[in-house]
């Protein structure tokens, strides 16, 4: 007797241990639940979902599979429990597995979510209808079995690619569309019945963009837009339900013309006369209407008479008119024109061109509601109103250059304005008409025959045949869109200040502006005192203990528009902020190019607002360590179209940022220091030369030009 309780109690044991190396209680192994029969939610195959429907099965094209699935013990609600899977496969209609095969044991925590347990199941058949299923087990018992998820598997792979045709872009050797012009291309099952989906790319063969055909063995049609002109490829592959796919092949080949030229381009620098010539055209010219006069313009060409912004003309009581029409105004076309508005007290036209009884488009300004508008009528008739019109989203702004551009694409049926590279939104138009009058600068033919002016000047006026791209193409030399090159070019010198004085009053301006920089300090210590190792000139030396600076009588940049900062600068004491270049408001600088004393880098900054107290501001610090005592070429950039802020330092870009809002410190130039109406702060101490403002946004092909005191390209 005693024998036997000493074996009954060593076995006891012996079990207790067993169970605790499981992660079980003997107490829980007495009341043991088995796993719960799992989720077909939690069940995949390959990682696909599962399918408890036969007529749908998931279609895969492995016949060796990753089958997974989620396992849980209801006794793990409060004690780690050891649970295994057991997945089973077969055939439809077969009691008999095909196979089956155990995961290994794996401890579900306390409280613990499923466990995902996976095994391999191999060499399974082709083409027949397969159900798996799993279970689980806790060490001393079997869980019910889920539902059968089903599956069937094809390795059969499509016979041929795809094969695609365009009206837009047919393959026949000639050149057709433009770079951004999107066209539509029909991609074809090329007879294989069972594609259902093709994946292409355009100019290399990864095939990676999917487009679902009509159904299987049918067609689909997608709009691509070329990014580059030239002979371009597309490449394709069909995929069938199952995921077997044919190779990426070359499919298709078509040429993208280049971007059009304009079909007029007037830009307006002859500065005298009454006659403006088209440059497009030869021979073609806009005589002068009325009163004509010439005015500094924003854009122009440098050489001859012509002011470094060549001219504009002055149309308050005139205009400029071609003999015919320059653009059917029925079809697509772009007209885009640098504009200064001097007056808002009625409706104005800076573009237009005339129909029989009113305008077939007018580019200009709202007076009712003070903003920018691009209008078209329905239709040419006495009492037509422009009811197709598009406005900018903010008012108008008087006597500042501003780039208006405008669309019409009648394949959208759609008209869109753009301020300063800016979209400003558009206006279904699907009634256009061709206006068979003359192209019109400066004026327009309002309803009832009225004629509208244009109060103030208007400069280089361009007309495409086309719509232009909005988005950043590969094939352009800025890398940019087309809308934003016009609005952001060219780069203009407003202010050069070469700093290479012997003696004097003032540093010189070396533009036509006249923007003289009067000296703040003493000439006997400033001038000539040092070399600039970057361009080897004589460069000026600055005490910013005694706050010497130069300073201009009036600005040079509008700094609510893209412009570019530059100086070359040598830097002897970094314990203090410093600024080289800024132009001033009525209480803090517009912008300040210089060196930052907390983080001991290079700094571009633009105020949020004119106010005092050091408010907001926007910020872009160099990646690199500003040194003392070594020249160095820093430029800023403000990108009005985007609302950035870059830095480059030594012609390489140090830093970006991005601007919200902008505003004009319409006060002086100050050379030296951050200037405002009240004075000068941070004054630089150490060497300066060659300090510069453009209007504009200088690019890495202009940074060489700057540097060296050149214009831009």
């Amino acid at each position: 007797m005693r024998r036997s309780l000493t074996c009954t109690t060593a076995a006891a044991a012996a079990l207790a241990l067993a169970l605790s190396l499981l992660g079980q209680s003997p107490a829980l192994a007495e009341d043991n639940r088995p796993p719960g029969r799992p989720e077909t939610s939690t069940l995949t195959a390959r990682g696909e979902a599962c399918s408890t429907d036969p007529a749908d099965p998931t279609l895969l094209n492995s016949t060796t599979l990753t089958l997974s699935g989620g396992i849980s013990d209801p006794d793990a609600e409060t004690v780690s429990q050891q649970v295994k899977a057991q997945f089973e496969w077969g055939l439809e209609g077969s009691e008999e597995p095909l196979g089956s095969s155990d995961s290994a044991y794996v401890s579900q925590a306390p409280g613990g979510p499923p466990v995902t347990h996976s095994i391999t199941a191999r060499d399974l058949p082709e083409e027949v209808l397969i159900g798996y299923r799993a279970r689980g087990h806790d060490t001393r018992a079997w869980g019910e079995w889920s539902d059968r998820c089903w599956i069937e598997i094809s390795t059969s792979k499509p016979a041929a690619p795809p094969t695609v045709t365009s009206d837009d872009y047919p393959a026949d050797n000639r050149f057709h569309g433009a770079p951004g012009r999107s066209g539509d291309f029909t991609f074809d099952a090329n007879g294989v019945d069972d594609a259902v989906a093709v994946y292409y790319s355009v100019d290399d063969n990864i095939c990676t963009t999917r487009v679902e055909l009509k159904e299987p063995g049918g067609e689909a049609t997608v709009r691509i837009t070329p990014q580059r002109s030239g002979p371009r490829s597309i490449h394709a592959r069909s995929v069938d339900a199952y995921g077997n796919s044919s190779p990426c092949a070359r499919v298709y080949e078509f040429w993208v013309a280049p971007h059009a030229d304009p079909v007029a381009y007037f830009p307006l620098d002859e500065g005298g006369d009454s006659t403006a010539h088209d440059s497009m055209v030869r021979g073609r010219t806009a005589e002068g209407t009325g009163a004509i006069d010439w005015a500094r313009g924003r854009a122009g060409t440098r050489g001859g008479t012509h002011r470094l912004e060549g001219a504009s003309v002055v149309t308050s009581d005139g205009h400029l008119r071609t003999e015919g029409p320059v653009v059917d105004t029925s079809g697509a076309f772009t007209v885009t024109a640098w504009v200064r508005l001097d007056d808002t007290g009625e409706d104005a036209v800076a573009v237009s061109q005339d129909g029989e009884h009113v305008s077939g488009f007018q580019l200009g300004y709202d007076a009712h509601e003070r903003r920018w508008a691009f209008r078209q009528t329905s239709a040419d008739d006495v009492d037509a109103e422009f009811d197709r019109q598009v406005l900018s989203r903010e008012a108008a702004e008087t006597g500042a250059w501003t780039r208006l551009l405008a669309t019409h694409d009648p394949a959208e049926d759609r008209i869109d304005l753009y301020v300063d590279g800016v979209h400003q939104g558009g206006a279904d138009h699907a009634s256009a008409w061709n206006a068979g009058g003359a192209f019109a600068i400066g004026g327009g033919t309002g309803q009832g025959g009225s004629v509208l002016g244009w109060p103030g000047a208007v400069d280089d006026v361009i007309v495409w045949e086309r719509v232009l791209s909005d988005e950043a193409l590969v094939d352009s030399s800025t890398g940019r869109s087309e809308v934003w090159e016009y609005a952001n070019r060219p780069v203009v010198q407003e202010g050069v200040w070469l700093l290479d004085e012997y003696d004097g009053p003032a540093a010189a301006d070396s533009t036509d502006h006249g923007l003289d920089a009067t000296l703040h300090g003493d000439p006997a210590t400033v001038w000539d005192a040092t070399y600039s190792e970057i361009r080897f000139a004589p460069a000026v030396v600055l005490d910013g203990a005694l706050a010497e600076h130069f300073r201009t009588d009036g600005a040079a940049v509008r700094t609510d528009r893209s412009f570019t900062a530059s100086a070359e600068v040598r830097l002897d004491d970094g314990e203090a902020d410093a600024v080289a270049l800024s132009q001033s408001g009525e209480h803090t600088s517009g912008f300040a190019l210089g060196y930052d004393a907390d983080s001991r880098r290079w700094v571009f900054e633009t105020a949020s607002e004119d106010a005092g107290g050091g408010g907001g501001a926007h910020r872009v610090l160099s990646d690199t360590f500003a040194v003392t005592g070594r020249w160095v070429h820093i430029l800023g950039v403000y990108d009005h179209t985007v609302g950035t802020l870059e830095l480059y330092v030594d012609g390489q870009l140090a830093g970006t940022t991005t601007r919200e809002g902008s505003w004009h410190a319409d006060g002086d130039v100050v050379i030296g220091g951050a200037g405002h109406a009240g004075g000068v702060e941070r004054a630089w101490t150490g060497a300066l030369g060659l300090a510069q403002v453009h209007q504009g946004v200088a690019l890495r092909q202009d940074i060489t030009h700057i540097r060296f005191g050149r214009p831009p390209v």
